[in-house]
C-alpha cells in the first residue's frame, strides 16, 4: 500500500511541474509576439502631410509634391487626417471610415474651405487631401461629406481630379 501511495505521490507530482513548464513556455511565446505587433503598428502622428501643393514664385505654376520627410510604411488614415487638420486647422476633418479602396471623412463645418479660402485655396485642400489618402497602400479614393458652398462640393474624389 505505501508503494501505490509513493507510486501515485510521483506521478501527481510529475505532472504537476509538467503543467507549469507549458505555463512558462506558453507565457514565454506570448511575450515573442507583443514586441512585433508594437513594431508593425503605425505612428500617431507623421511629421508632415503626404503630399503639399507648391506654388513657384517664379512661373506662378501650381504643382503637387510628396514630402521627403513621410514614409509610406507609416501611413493611415488616422496619422493622414490628423497631419491634414495640423497643416489646415481652420478645416477640421474627421476620418470616419475606410471601405476598400476608399476613405470616408466628414468636414462638419466647411465654411472657411468652401466660401472663404477661394476656388484655388479649396482646390489646393482637397488636391492634397485626395493625394495624401490616396498614398496608403489600397487607397484609390476619397469621400468627402460637407455642406456644398461656392468653391467646393461634397463627393468621392481621385488623383486625376486635380490637374494644375
Amino acid at each position: 500500500m505505501k508503494r501505490k501511495t509513493v507510486y501515485l505521490f510521483a506521478i501527481i507530482l510529475f505532472v504537476g511541474c509538467t503543467q507549469d513548464n507549458q505555463k512558462t513556455a506558453s507565457e514565454a511565446e506570448q511575450e515573442k509576439v507583443v514586441p512585433l505587433t508594437k513594431e508593425t503598428s503605425k505612428p500617431a502622428q507623421i511629421a508632415e502631410t503626404p503630399w503639399s501643393v507648391k506654388v513657384d514664385s517664379a512661373t506662378q505654376k501650381i504643382h503637387i509634391q510628396p514630402s521627403s520627410l513621410v514614409d509610406n510604411k507609416d501611413l493611415d488614415a488616422e496619422n493622414v487626417t490628423k497631419s491634414l487638420n495640423k497643416k489646415y486647422p481652420e478645416i477640421r476633418m474627421v476620418f470616419l471610415k475606410q471601405q476598400t479602396d476608399t476613405i470616408f471623412v466628414k468636414i462638419p463645418e466647411a465654411t472657411y474651405m468652401t466660401r472663404e479660402s477661394g476656388d484655388m485655396g479649396s482646390k489646393i485642400y482637397m488636391a492634397e487631401a485626395t493625394y495624401s489618402f490616396t498614398q496608403i497602400s489600397g487607397v484609390n479614393f476619397v469621400n468627402f461629406d460637407f455642406e456644398e458652398g461656392d468653391h467646393a462640393s461634397p463627393g468621392t474624389y481621385q488623383r486625376k481630379d486635380f490637374v494644375f
